[in-house]
């Protein structure tokens, strides 16, 4: 009998979000994988540091898969800023076909010279706006305020041309500064807002759902390379059904239960229109960066 293959399994979140959801489904998956043996190493929270540290370790092949936010592949991989275009995508079932459609596979295809392999995308969530000072319901209302923002180029231009002081800050950073005054607000999807507790010291939260905030789960290239192919059909299949997972979750619409419950003033309804107005002027660095046709192909899938 062959000796069972060995994979390590990492991620940096928090407990209860979305890349633990999409870490444990593929330790289940493969474990559980007709035919093969599997022992998995998953690996969470801050224990093999920060993301970015994380996939540097996938380049390098010291973790062999990592479940990670889509918007810290991007300086890798410029390709994956294409869904960090704000108000780009209309709702989660339009992202989930971008994703699984021509443009993710050309994105997809952009990893293979990185040392990676994109097995999957999954759903992290909507980015949502949050700030201590006032409801926000038109982009006059985020001007002035003190921002974090994703260490990012399309995270800060866009709330530069909206009118934010824009402040990029590691995420382990931002309670603190939210809680001192140093930030006015930070944006980041539903499910990462409750587990931080940023309810504690935030006040209010519009619904903007601004960015899509992609997960990606990704492999070592070599380590891919060496698997069998049963190995490799049965580490993709692990990917895509954890993927799935993240997608159908209603973890997103639970915890705005709860931060409502918790005090949080919650607007729904803004004016989305002038807020995709704001970004018109940012479009042709879009289309520079990603080109015109790539953006044009996303917008019109159905």
């Amino acid at each position: 009998m062959a000796a069972p293959r060995m994979l390590s399994v990492a991620y940096n979140a928090q407990p209860q979000s979305p890349q633990q959801m999409a870490a444990d489904e593929v330790r289940a998956k493969l474990i559980g994988a007709a035919g093969k043996s599997f022992v998995v190493d998953e690996r969470g929270g801050g224990a093999l540091g920060s993301e970015t540290a994380i996939l540097a370790a996938t380049r390098s092949g010291a973790v062999d898969v990592s479940v990670l936010s889509g918007p810290v592949l991007g300086p890798v991989v410029p390709e994956m800023g294409m869904f960090d275009i704000p108000f780009l995508f209309r709702d989660a079932a339009h992202a989930k076909a971008v994703a699984e459609g021509p443009v993710g596979a050309g994105v997809a295809a952009k990893f293979a010279d990185k040392g990676l392999v994109l097995l999957a995308v999954g759903l992290h969530g909507f980015r949502n706006i949050t700030n201590s000072k006032r409801p926000i319901i038109t982009p006059d209302d985020v001007k002035g305020l003190k921002i974090r923002v994703l260490p990012n180029a399309v995270y800060q231009m866009t709330f530069k041309a909206l009118g934010a002081d824009v402040v990029p800050m590691d995420f382990p950073l931002v309670y603190a500064a939210l809680k001192d005054g140093r930030l006015d607000g930070q944006e980041n999807p539903i499910a990462t807002i409750a587990s931080s507790r940023f309810d504690e010291v935030q006040k209010h939260l519009t619904l903007t759902g601004h960015f899509f905030s992609p997960v990606a789960i990704v492999a070592n290239r070599a380590m891919f390379e060496q698997l069998d192919p049963s190995e490799r059909s049965a580490l993709i299949a692990a990917a895509k059904g954890a993927a799935e997972v993240t997608w159908t979750s209603k973890i997103n619409t639970e915890k705005l239960d709860l931060l409502r419950q918790k005090g949080m003033q919650v607007v729904e309804t803004f004016d989305r229109r002038a807020f995709v107005e704001a970004m018109k002027p940012l479009e042709p660095e879009f289309e520079k960066r990603f080109g015109k046709e790539a953006l044009a192909a996303i917008r019109s899938t159905p």
